[in-house]
């Protein structure tokens, strides 16, 4: 009961609102029409591109571009949407002619939200790894209100995709051989310059080089030897000298035997004998001793033989005879003497030397490590800049990896959006349901009481019987008289209001590109003016 009762309120309710539900619901109808006829279409073309990946394989060859392809996506996709590039894409295509109300930041945003890169993924579950994932293509997805532009816009993007990935990773590989090559000759000078160092520092230490320096030694031992052997032969010179001496005291005092003869010379060589004995046996060996006792036998002997008067000429030969032989004897021993200088000065020299060794040793280690390392270090770069050349070259002949265009944009045949219908019937079902709301809203803003039931329920009485309301003619001529003047009113007021704020405040097609600017009627008004 109380439900049939609450549904003839509700029927009474749309009888009295009647007109506010049929008019609000016609014109949402018509304004979600309108709008759907309106909206321009928007159309849709894609180009799709394969990264093919390097026909060599990288284990004989490998690229020295080691970016992956998704990041190089991304690098081109800045580079895509650069001012630069995109000005150039819309003078190139001619795009917006027909919108010069559009600045050209506008047009640039316009085609920003209009592409779209999107890259795929090999597998679902390298998809969610992110920007550094692997892919093996991308589609490039232009939206806009011209089908042939929209595939020109895709096609232009495809060709400068191509043409930066080319020119990037050839630029690329080019920089890496340059920077190889660049250090390969600085090494190549650094280790010359070295090389030249080394080979100056053992000219300037020539003496006292590590390798030289068992020879060095060996020197000294043989300069020892050539002194000891000097100092012998001085020795046995100095005591010639003595017996030669010993001679000319006795020839000045006219003794001793001629020096011509046969027992003068022997018992000179006796005498030398007996002095190298002295200089290594002592006096009361026997052999020193046996010679000192042939020295006197023999200086007994010539004693007597010696004639009791030798002439004083013959005495004076042999003098002088003595005393060249002892000028000999001295300038021998002064070349011997000069010899034992050079000698030491020599070995002093060869000391000096060695003690230096350790040092220009040390020296010649820090060259010669400072030299293989240099040397270490161009052999790399020798070996990097080598796999540098086979890089660009796979660069240069295409035959790393590269993108290739297995799917030109085509200018589609019908619109992406908007979906008409489905603007028609969401407007349709907010139209009608804001006539309802609207309807709901005046029955609450009017609070009467219109049925017996409203009066039970509100009031807690029931009437006895309901008399409904009756116009009066008087009522009728009322309204009427009120409408037409209303009417009269809007008709010709409306249009004397117009024409005075045209005429004294500011004229209307000015007010009214300012209210459609400030509103964003402009746009509409556009839309309106593209579809008729």
């Amino acid at each position: 009961m109380e439900q049939a009762q609450a549904i003839r309120e509700i029927v009474g309710m749309a009888r009295r609102r009647i007109g506010i539900l049929i008019g609000v619901a016609i014109f949402g109808v018509i304004a979600s029409g309108f709008t759907a006829y309106i909206l321009p279409p928007v159309y849709q073309s894609s180009a799709r591109i394969l990264v093919e990946s390097q026909k060599i394989p990288a284990a004989l060859a490998r690229s020295t571009v080691t970016a992956s392809a998704a990041e190089r996506v991304q690098l081109i996709k800045q580079r895509l949407m650069t001012r630069d590039n995109l000005v150039q894409v819309i003078e190139d295509l001619g795009l917006f002619l027909d919108r010069e109300d559009l600045s050209v930041s506008e047009q640039i945003e316009i085609l920003r939200d209009a592409t779209v890169i999107r890259p795929i993924a090999v597998s679902r579950k390298r998809a969610r790894r992110g920007n550094n994932r692997r892919i093996s293509a991308f589609v490039i997805r232009v939206s806009f209100n011209n089908p042939g532009q929209a595939a020109k816009i895709a096609n232009e993007f495809v060709t400068t995709v191509l043409d930066q990935n080319l020119r990037a990773r050839t630029e690329r590989a080019s920089e890496t051989l340059d920077f190889f090559q660049q250090e390969e000759d600085r090494l190549s000078t650094q280790l010359a310059s070295i090389e030249s160092e080394i080979t100056q520092f053992k000219q300037d230490n020539a003496g006292a080089l590590p390798e030289s320096l068992d020879f060095r030694r060996s020197e000294i031992a043989r300069l020892a030897n050539s002194d000891l052997q000097l100092d012998r032969r001085i020795l046995e010179l100095e005591e010639e000298r003595g017996g030669l001496e010993e001679r000319l005291e006795k020839i000045s005092e006219g003794s001793g035997p001629p020096p011509d003869s046969n027992k003068g010379r022997q018992l000179q060589k006796m005498e030398n004998l007996l002095v190298q004995k002295l200089a290594i046996f002592s006096e009361n060996h026997r052999d020193v001793r046996r010679l000192r006792a042939q020295i006197e036998a023999l200086q007994a002997e010539s004693a007597v033989e010696e004639p009791s008067a030798d002439p004083a000429e013959a005495r004076s030969a042999r003098k002088g005879e003595v005393e060249r032989r002892i000028a000999l004897l001295d300038t021998q021993i002064t070349l011997l003497n000069d010899q034992k200088g050079e000698i030491e000065k020599k070995r002093k020299r060869y000391e000096e030397s060695i003690q230096r060794t350790p040092n220009i040793e040390m020296a010649l280690r820090g060259y010669y490590r400072k030299h293989d390392d240099t040397q270490d270090q161009l052999k790399e770069i020798v070996r990097k800049r080598a796999s540098a050349e086979t890089g660009e070259r796979l660069e240069v002949n295409q035959q790393a990896e590269r993108f290739e265009v297995i799917e030109n944009a085509t200018a589609p045949e019908k619109p992406v959006s908007p979906n008409r219908r489905k603007i028609l019937a969401l407007g349709s079902g907010v139209s009608l349901g804001l006539a309802v709301a609207l309807a709901f809203l005046v029955e609450l803003m009017n609070p009467a009481i219109r049925t017996a039931a409203q009066m039970e329920r509100q009031l807690d009485l029931r009437p006895v019987a309901t008399i409904p309301y009756i116009l009066t003619a008087a009522e009728r001529r009322r309204r009427r008289f009120w409408t037409v003047t209303l009417a009269i009113i809007v008709l010709a007021g409306f249009p004397l209001l117009l024409y005075g704020v045209d005429q004294h405040y500011l004229p209307l097609e000015l007010m009214g590109q300012r209210v459609a600017e400030r509103t964003g009627l402009d746009e509409v008004i556009r839309m309106i003016e593209a579809r008729f």
